[in-house]
């Protein structure tokens, strides 16, 4: 990745990451550009810590101040309530929360990266967390966007998060590079889509969920956060008009559809809300948060169960690539695939046109590597020098106009 016209960033780009020992970053400087590359992510993808995680699951919202990252750590500490090994990833750079619910000094020593680039988690209630705001608290990110993928990148493959069951990754409001570097980079099993009432935030919900589809990851939850409240004479009251998020989840097929009421201790911070005494007085809180985390987990293995990706080959010394799915097997010319990129450099992203000639690419192209990325979408390395990502959909595609099956 090039960043060109940003001279001024390089002493505040170490300062940022080699200050910590995430030493994996290499960096190249030039006279016009900055280039640099995370370790982890190579041709043939080897194997990260992330691996070694079960479950990976997104907690996301269309919109920012619905209480996301709130319901992200109570839902984690929920979890591991029900006897499951949990992990946080606080992936919001911009604005992290995790160490306002969680402080560093609640925990001990916070984290510190290792020789080999590695990095060791803050640790609380036995979870491994991670976030920005422990690597440098109190301070702002004035950070370019392809920063922020490569760092977020690298909290995600090289945290030693240890063998989880379930990774938690709170991802900051509304659709964007982070959300496409964690699909790429993890296999996502579901995200859980936390909202309020407003018809706003529903509509962005819609957004987001639309989002996932796209990257096959499946919405396994929807959460209606500060939906309604109890007074003290023990009545619930709607503070918007209900119905809408309901709709929401059915139009969408989601099953598991939960409301969270207004609890101002919900608001405390310093420690997640269900490890304190505050849930013992709350039980609409409580018997929601319980709902949930036994939903999450049973979505998840459901979805595991049912859910099948393509194995995509390359084969012939490169000139072929073969798609093998449910017993069902495709193989298309390695040109053919080649000439259906749609990186960057061979179409227009707004208006689709091509930006390259059809003669200009080789007739005896080859697939040098090719690695999955995340769930949706495998990356190809080309004999030309070219690299490719194809989601499972653009590829089904091609092979339905140009393979031979079988």
């Amino acid at each position: 990745v090039s960043f060109v016209g940003i001279g001024g960033c390089r002493s505040h780009f170490r300062m940022v990451v080699l200050e910590h020992g995430l030493g994996s970053l290499r960096l190249r400087w030039t006279k016009r550009a900055l280039s640099f590359r995370t370790l982890a992510t190579r041709a043939t993808r080897s194997k990260t810590e992330v691996d070694r995680v079960k479950h990976v699951v997104a907690v996301a919202s269309g919109k920012g101040g619905v209480g996301k990252s709130s319901v992200c750590v109570n839902l984690a500490f929920s979890v591991q309530k029900l006897g499951y090994k949990v992990g946080i990833l606080d992936a919001d750079l911009y604005g992290p929360s995790l160490p306002a619910m969680v402080p560093p000094e609640v925990g001990g020593a916070g984290p510190r990266g290792t020789k080999d680039g590695k990095i060791f988690p803050f640790i609380f209630h036995d979870a491994p967390l991670m976030s920005m705001g422990f690597l440098r608290p109190g301070d702002y990110s004035a950070i370019r966007g392809p920063m922020v993928s490569a760092m977020v990148q690298q909290m995600l493959t090289q945290t030693l998060w240890g063998d989880l069951d379930f990774l938690f990754i709170d991802l900051p409001p509304g659709t964007g590079d982070i959300h496409l570097t964690v699909s790429q980079q993890a296999e996502v099993d579901a995200a859980v889509v936390v909202t309020t009432p407003q018809q706003l935030s529903l509509l962005d919900v819609d957004k987001g969920i639309r989002m996932f589809d796209g990257v096959n990851i499946p919405t396994a939850c929807i959460v209606e956060n500060m939906s309604y409240f109890v007074c003290e004479c023990g009545r619930r009251h709607d503070i918007f008009k209900r119905g809408a998020g309901e709709k929401l989840a059915e139009r969408f097929g989601i099953d598991r559809y939960f409301r969270l009421p207004v609890d101002p201790a919900m608001g405390d911070m310093g420690e997640p809300f269900v490890l304190t005494d505050s849930i013992l007085r709350s039980d609409a809180v409580a018997s929601t948060f319980a709902s949930l985390a036994q939903g999450t987990v049973q979505a998840v293995e459901e979805l595991r169960q049912r859910s099948s990706v393509p194995e995509v080959l390359a084969e012939d010394d490169g000139t072929a690539i073969a798609v093998l799915l449910n017993g069902m097997r495709a193989r298309v010319p390695s040109r053919v695939v080649r000439l259906n990129c749609q990186s960057a450099k061979m179409v227009d992203e707004f208006t689709g046109a091509k930006l390259f000639k059809e003669e200009d690419i080789a007739t005896d192209v080859r697939v040098k590597t090719i690695a999955t990325a995340g769930r949706y979408a495998v990356s190809i390395d080309w004999s030309d020098g070219h690299s490719s990502l194809f989601s499972y959909s653009l590829l089904d595609k091609v092979c339905a106009a140009h393979a031979n099956t079988g």
